[in-house]
């Protein structure tokens, strides 16, 4: 029985007097209990199309539909009638929390409004969601604003938010985008179980063909606006007919963009056992001090890209903060071209610091929200004192750096509300990339793009080194992502550097067991292989021990000597790795023989 019917969605942008066709005759169905894939390109239409559904586009949009059935009732389209039957979970979390609210309010009006019951069983049920999205100390949690969690959980607050309407669709706009693979698993794991619990059904639009293979029985191909191809997950993925699809997935399979090899030793950017620690005001004592990051060590040498990878909260954007000089460490050294920055001044820093660019995660929040794209760029000129340049130059060179990152000379003149999620984070790219810096911080700089636009970037970013010799820490929670572009890579596990070393080497031998898990739960582009693949449960995640190894809740090589102290750096040869099995006590075999990987 089908659930929703849509016949002919049309939707149209009017700006400057002209109108802009963003969708155009869509025509789809989702049945009771269904999960219907949504994939293309950034820019397709296809969050255009959903929030069309969900009544939740501006009045400078003009949205009609030739037939809509919503639960069996066939009428006008007016999305406002279904909007409580249905519930979204957006692509960009933090443009649609109130930055003003702790997250368990946000949580608990959406349930008094659809579930009714007194305070404590309200607060009971905030906490049950919170759990079933995937986030640690949930009664903590509830007590703390957006701009204090990270992207990652924020995306998980969104979800659990929707899953407070008891709905029956859900629409999942890139659902998984901020999330690490292991969460990522879980999620698909999540909406998988609620689908078949409650009937809900899940209409999932993302970029991501691991994921739609994973959680999809039908799939929808878009482009320009409109759905180009449609068919079984397995006819999609097995037998394409379209050339746009086939490019698709070709980008989709593509294991590996070979990362050049440095040809310089000389360090750009080193930081020795940095320490940054927080407070956590909902622990006393010892235990107050948990989250931030501690005793991280590595270098990054002229031309070269350090990957950083590891889960959403673990401390990666905290670390990226401490390199461009917005925190300073509690302890250790941290040194560009061999001058110790960490304890000068602010201004003094600044000296330093000034050849350093940041690419933020979450694009919202790093654009002003009045200002184009052309005139973001050019501000960004005009703040760099190095480069003195007149009016008209100022828009050459803006005009020049959006091409690169595959945007148009008319994006100069849009507003970041109407770009896709993608396109922003290329604005985002663009303006770092125009102050020519020595050292480029990414911070999930690619999360938010589709495969081949991803593809895109990455090679923009090698050709960039190759021609400037530009060095770059690209952080990330997608170990395959990190994997096409890095010479030299960090896994990071609550805040602690767990292993380091050569990138090709790392994932293709793991040796810490939680590297072999990124590298076990990354989604395959091939439904056979996506659906047999085991995810860890949600319940399984666990708090950092007060003592011992901070993975030793979640490993399963865990022996009595990883609960009593947290393992040292083991050192062989370039890489590092902090686990006991890497001791002379506990390794296998003749400790005279080259180390190999011990699980």
């Amino acid at each position: 029985m089908s659930l929703l019917e849509v016949g002919n969605l049309n939707v149209q942008f009017h700006k400057d007097g002209k109108k802009i066709r963003a969708v155009k005759d869509l025509s789809f169905h989702v049945g009771e209990g269904e999960i219907v894939g949504v994939i293309g390109e950034s820019g397709c239409g296809k969050s255009t199309a959903m929030r069309a559904l969900m009544g939740l586009l501006g009045k400078e949009a003009d949205a009609s539909c030739g037939r809509f059935c919503f639960l069996g009732e066939e009428g006008t389209f007016s999305p406002n009638k279904v909007q409580k039957k249905m519930a979204m979970i957006f692509q960009d979390p933090f443009s649609y929390l109130n930055p003003t609210v702790k997250i368990g309010k946000q949580i608990e009006q959406a349930v008094r409004i659809h579930s009714g019951g007194n305070k404590k069983e309200r607060k009971q049920r905030v906490c049950d969601l919170l759990e079933m999205a995937g986030i640690r100390m949930p009664k903590q949690r509830m007590s703390q604003y957006p701009h204090e969690l990270s992207g990652g959980m924020r995306q998980r607050v969104v979800t659990a938010i929707a899953l407070a309407c008891n709905p029956k669709l859900i629409i999942a706009d890139e659902p998984t985008t901020a999330l690490d693979v292991i969460v990522q698993g879980q999620m698909i794991l999540l909406l998988k179980r609620i689908a078949k619990e409650t009937k809900a059904a899940v209409l999932l639009v993302s970029h991501d063909f691991g994921v739609i293979a994973s959680m999809c029985e039908r799939v929808y191909v878009m482009k320009e606006g409109t759905f180009i191809e449609q068919g079984t997950a397995e006819e999609i993925f097995y037998a394409p007919q379209k050339t746009y699809t086939k490019d698709l997935l070709k980008n989709a399979r593509r294991t590996r963009i070979k990362a050049d090899a440095t040809e310089t030793e000389e360090v750009l950017l080193k930081l020795s056992n940095v320490t940054k620690l927080y407070s956590n005001r909902f622990t006393q004592g010892k235990a107050a001090q948990k989250e931030g990051v501690q005793n991280i060590s590595f270098a990054i040498r002229e031309g070269e890209t350090f990957g950083l990878i590891g889960e959403s909260g673990c401390g990666k954007s905290t670390l990226a903060e401490i390199v461009t000089g917005q925190k300073r460490p509690d302890a250790g050294e941290m040194y560009y071209r061999s001058f110790r920055t960490d304890l000068l001044k602010k201004s003094a820093r600044k000296k330093y610091l000034e050849k350093i660019q940041m690419v933020f995660q979450d694009t919202c929040e790093s654009l002003n929200p009045k200002m184009t794209a052309g005139k973001a760029l050019m501000e960004a000129l005009r703040a760099d004192k190095r480069q003195i340049l007149t009016a008209e130059e100022r828009k050459e060179r803006a005009v020049q750096i959006l091409k690169d990152v595959g945007l148009t000379e008319e994006d100069m003149w849009k507003y970041p509300k109407e770009f896709s999620g993608g396109q922003r984070q290329r604005v985002c790219i663009a303006r770092a990339l125009i102050r020519n810096p020595e050292l480029l911080v990414c911070d999930e700089a690619v999360s938010a793009l589709d495969v081949s636009i991803q593809t895109q970037i990455l090679r923009l970013l090698k050709e960039i080194q190759r021609r400037t010799r530009i060095a770059c820490l690209f952080i990330s929670h997608d170990l395959e992502v990190v994997g096409k572009i890095s010479q030299n890579v960090g896994v990071m596990y609550l805040g602690s550097l767990v292993e380091c070393g050569n990138t090709q080497e790392i994932c293709t031998d793991p040796w810490h067991p939680y590297t072999k898990q990124l590298l076990e739960c990354k989604p395959d582009p091939d439904p056979k292989k996506a659906r047999r693949k085991k995810y860890a449960p949600l319940r399984e995640r666990q708090e950092k021990p007060n003592k011992g190894c901070p993975y030793l809740g979640q490993c399963g090589y865990r022996m009595e000597c990883c609960e009593k102290a947290a393992p040292p750096r083991y050192q062989f040869g370039s890489r590092k790795v902090a686990c006991f099995l890497y001791s002379k006590e506990h390794r296998k075999g003749n400790t005279d023989m080259p180390m190999t990987s011990q699980i």
